[in-house]
């Protein structure tokens, strides 16, 4: 079961962005994410007390926007990148959102595969959109 992410949290989180991102987000930038900007909201999922996937999800009015989102590498292919948007699903439902959107990287297969199979639909691309140059493909879908 998801649970909301707390400060104690984020020495795992920080390791996890190491091991799922090139542009890993420091500690200095997951603390603003959570305790600055007063729309995002963090969500875990443990397995034995250790985080295997996160997210960190916008709700702003009807739309929910998925702003960052990990799976462990170690724990990958065993389905928790789906039960964390599952859940983030019911969340923003519950909060009164009617859409959510993401940008994933144009090379990232399995994500963009994952986010087809549950409804997402390409709605442009952002040319460049990374640091590295590689584009983003925006997905949205309706709750």
């Amino acid at each position: 079961m998801m649970k909301i992410m707390r400060k104690e949290d984020f020495s795992q989180i920080e390791e996890l962005e190491k091991k799922c991102f090139n542009d890993a987000w420091s500690l200095e930038q997951l603390e603003n994410e959570l305790e600055k900007n007063p729309f995002s909201n963090g969500y875990i999922l443990q397995e034995s007390k250790k985080i295997v996937a996160y997210a960190f999800m916008w709700e702003t009015f009807e739309m929910a926007q998925i702003a960052r989102i990990g799976v462990d590498p170690d724990y990958r292919k065993k389905h928790y990148g789906q039960k964390i948007m599952e859940e983030l699903f019911e969340k923003a439902k519950s909060s009164g959102c009617e859409y959510m959107s993401l940008e994933v990287r144009e090379s990232n297969t399995a994500a963009l595969k994952l986010y087809e199979k549950l409804g997402f639909v390409t709605v442009n691309v952002s040319k460049g959109y990374y640091s590295d140059n590689e584009n983003a493909i925006i997905m949205t879908r309706a709750l």
